[in-house]
């Protein structure tokens, strides 16, 4: 009897730890797995050849954004303006950061960070700057 107690309320722990570790992560996490879940599933179903007349693979390649097309903005569609999560997104300017996160549709413009983003991409800068002018110099002689 004591041994099945032991066991239901180690049990019991691992279960309340498990769903601590869930409940830490974030919500476009969550919503990653879930879609990347779904895309498995719908995987089992599909044939192992495709060709240029699947329907599903041509939306993919057409919502898939690419930084250097030029023929984007003919085929871009009006975003609704939220997020993965369903959240709307911020619409103004923002200096970028490091993780390549938006910030929230609260935010008021206000940077109240250390300045270390900024030197992060100053000092990424120069150095592929340096790179560059030094491949360059290189050529030259």
């Amino acid at each position: 009897m004591k041994r099945a107690e032991a066991r239901k309320k180690a049990e019991e722990e691992a279960a309340k730890a498990a769903a601590e570790v869930e409940a830490q992560k974030g919500d476009v996490q969550r919503a990653e797995r879930e879609r990347k879940k779904e895309a498995l599933k719908d995987a089992k179903y599909m044939p192992v050849a495709r060709y240029v007349d699947d329907r599903e693979m041509n939306e993919e390649m057409k919502e898939r954004e690419r930084w250097n097309d030029p023929a984007a903005q003919f085929l871009a569609k009006k975003k609704a303006g939220r997020s993965v999560t369903g959240k709307p997104l911020y619409t103004g300017a923002f200096t970028p950061n490091r993780y390549g996160i938006r910030p929230g549709h609260r935010w008021d413009g206000v940077d109240r960070g250390n300045g270390f983003e900024k030197e992060y991409f100053a000092a990424r800068n120069r150095r592929r700057d340096l790179k560059e002018l030094d491949y360059a110099w290189q050529m030259d002689e």
